[in-house]
């Protein structure tokens, strides 16, 4: 039998740590993993005004967030002021920018309305390094129904396009 020299036996055990680490969510393709577990839809948008509809989607769970994913690519206190994620007096403070993100949203079962609700003009928030959320809204859907969400953008948020936002209907998922 031959001897594995150190470096081959290095090279293994980072082999192996990689793919139970890395493995599960290197090659996950759908649904795409997000801070708040998987998402069912991310979908790029234009956060001009209009309405934008997802496709349908199956429920598999029976919680889900419906927020606006955007990367960090503003100055933070810009981006949180015109995100409307700026809450109360300290982060108000200097804020020169509007909040542009506002928006009206439903939840469909074919032409039936199963939730509806309209953004709030601050906090309902969470930021990762990379990403600040501004969470919509959320519903409770029924497991293997299907579903379509739609958005409503009622202002012109168009000075946030360069943070390349996604529109994400997230699972909640109980452990």
């Amino acid at each position: 039998m031959k001897r594995m020299s150190g470096w081959q036996l290095i090279g293994v055990i980072g082999g192996i740590l990689g793919v139970f680490l890395f493995g599960p969510n290197a090659f996950a393709g759908d649904p795409k993993v997000h801070k708040y577990r998987y998402s069912e839809i991310d979908m790029p948008v234009s956060l001009e005004v209009g309405t934008v509809r997802t496709p349908e989607f199956a429920v598999k769970h029976e919680a889900y967030l419906i927020a606006v994913q955007a990367e960090k690519r503003l100055p933070f206190h810009e981006m949180q002021c015109m995100m409307a994620l700026a809450t109360g007096p300290l982060e108000k403070d200097g804020c020169n920018k509007e909040p542009l993100l506002q928006a009206n949203w439903a939840v469909l079962d074919g032409m039936h309305i199963v939730a509806q609700g309209t953004t709030t003009s601050e906090g309902d928030d969470e930021y990762t390094n990379k990403y600040m959320f501004k969470f919509l809204g959320k519903f409770v859907g029924e497991v293997d129904k299907k579903y379509v969400v739609e958005v409503t953008f009622t202002k012109d948020g168009t000075p946030l396009n360069v943070t390349n936002p996604h529109l994400i209907v997230i699972s909640v998922r109980k452990h």
